[in-house]
């Protein structure tokens, strides 16, 4: 059992050094894994390019409190289309831990007349964020379809994380119940309507919908 505590500058005879796992804690605490949206547009967005390529957009993303920023658009070639059967490739956000990078990856899917995008990979030290499947039809010499997969479970958007001590708030709620009774004499109710048994002394919090 140990206590933690962090950051503080260091001094002469007492550094104080941390790990870029630390800072990831700590920022892992308040803010969720996802893509940021700047002027109310999520980056990374995927679209056709010429012939047989994607391209992804700029933007910014947050996994397991790393950073990530891409600042120009990342060109991709995709396989050749089969002459029969198709295809179904994936664009990724890929955080690799033991690597120590996070970049957009293309995960190719297989050719068959039922195509199923590929798996994401989930791990202690590896998360891959869905940014788009992109279908390549049997004889296509260009992409013609894609499927934005930013705004799934898969990705997201990042969000502020607030958790709230339910169990201790309510037992505080009940303490302050029983004492505004004490204090009154009457009873303390609840709901969106007043209560038909109310008697002179007694308090409603009347609940807003």
């Amino acid at each position: 059992m140990a206590e933690y505590f962090r950051f503080f500058n260091s001094s002469e005879g007492d550094p104080r050094e941390y790990t870029a796992s630390e800072f990831a804690e700590y920022f892992s605490q308040f803010l969720s894994d996802g893509l940021y949206a700047q002027d109310g547009n999520a980056g990374l967005k995927v679209a056709a390019g010429t012939g047989l390529n994607v391209k992804v957009a700029p933007g910014y993303a947050f996994v397991r409190g790393y950073l990530y920023k891409n600042d120009a658009t990342i060109n991709i070639a995709l396989d050749p289309a089969d002459s029969m059967l198709n295809r179904i490739d994936r664009v990724v956000l890929r955080f690799d831990e033991v690597a120590r990078e996070i970049k957009v990856s293309l995960k190719k899917g297989t050719f068959s007349s039922t195509p199923q995008p590929p798996a994401i990979e989930v791990t202690d030290t590896v998360k891959e964020l869905t940014l788009a499947q992109v279908i390549i039809n049997a004889g296509a010499s260009s992409v013609t379809s894609i499927t934005d997969e930013r705004f799934k479970e898969t990705c997201g958007l990042v969000e502020i994380l607030a958790s709230i001590p339910l169990n201790d708030f309510m037992n505080q709620w009940n303490e302050w119940f029983e004492g505004r009774q004490n204090e009154t004499g009457g009873r303390v109710f609840g709901g969106d309507t007043e209560p038909a048994e109310m008697l002179a002394g007694d308090l409603w919090l009347k609940e807003l919908s």
